[in-house]
């Protein structure tokens, strides 16, 4: 009968062994950490994508966070970040502390330095962007990266502000949930880079190139001191955005003709 038949099924999957249970959790895995994808209207970044799933699955979504077979708790993860970072390294004296400024680092502001803690940044850039892991903050201040390849580089929870980049190429990159505040990026190619939730406020971008950049959430506003971010020039061609991210933008000034049109500034 049908009930007997799903009591013999119940029984093989309880029955299963428990070594092909982590594959079942490497699955959801992969599929909560999908692409960006376009939602209600706007753009939605794979790490929004992730905390729409923990409403419905949070057990399941918290273990894809989590190194190895951790608990699957917030506690666990930023416990297990904090076992990782407590490796010798010269930028860290010991596990709880913020890292000096790279400027201040032996060897300054090198290529090298950007990819202090990159793994943890990627995976944690929320924690790492609002302070729960300052083990793992990159702070750029004052560093110039002024024509240098920076393709690939993860720049996810760092503070780049009042840090140069002009003429850099920055492309296929992350750099979600960063602070860029009165940073300089005149020329850049920022072509296909991930700028979730940067804030950009007062920085310099004039002939920026954000062709099929995901911008969702990004800020390109007014800094402390009532300074617009400078847009005049900047490419828009393909960048991934909501209609809310681009009317937020059409209040900025500098926006040039050209880009108001992409844009659908009114």
């Amino acid at each position: 009968s049908f009930r007997q038949r799903h009591a013999l099924e119940m029984v093989g999957i309880a029955a299963a062994p428990r070594a092909t249970r982590p594959a079942m959790r490497s699955t959801l895995s992969t599929r909560v950490r999908c692409s960006f994808v376009k939602s209600d209207g706007g753009a939605v970044s794979s790490n929004r994508r992730v905390a729409e799933s923990r409403s419905t699955s949070s057990k399941k979504t918290r273990r894809s966070f989590v190194p190895g077979d951790a608990s699957g708790s917030v506690f666990g993860a930023i416990a297990g970040v904090a076992v990782f970072l407590a490796s010798p390294s010269p930028s860290l004296s010991e596990p709880g502390q913020r890292p000096p400024p790279v400027a201040e680092m032996p060897g300054g502001c090198t290529l090298d330095a950007l990819d202090l803690f990159k793994d943890t940044r990627a995976k944690f850039s929320l924690e790492v962007g609002t302070g729960a892991l300052p083990e793992a903050v990159l702070d750029l201040a004052t560093c110039d990266y002024s024509g240098a390849n920076m393709d690939g580089k993860v720049l996810s929870g760092a503070i780049a502000s009042n840090a140069t980049f002009d003429d850099v190429s920055f492309t296929g990159g992350e750099m979600s949930r960063a602070k860029a505040v009165d940073s300089s990026w005149k020329g850049a190619n920022l072509s296909s880079t991930n700028f979730y939730e940067v804030n950009f406020a007062g920085s310099d971008l004039r002939g920026a190139n954000f062709d099929n950049a995901i911008l969702t959430n990004a800020r390109f506003g007014k800094d402390a001191k009532g300074k617009w971010a400078d847009l005049d020039g900047v490419n828009w061609d393909g960048a991934l955005l909501s209609s809310s991210d681009a009317q937020r933008m059409c209040e900025n000034p500098t926006v040039d003709e050209y880009g108001r049109a992409i844009l659908g500034c009114r």
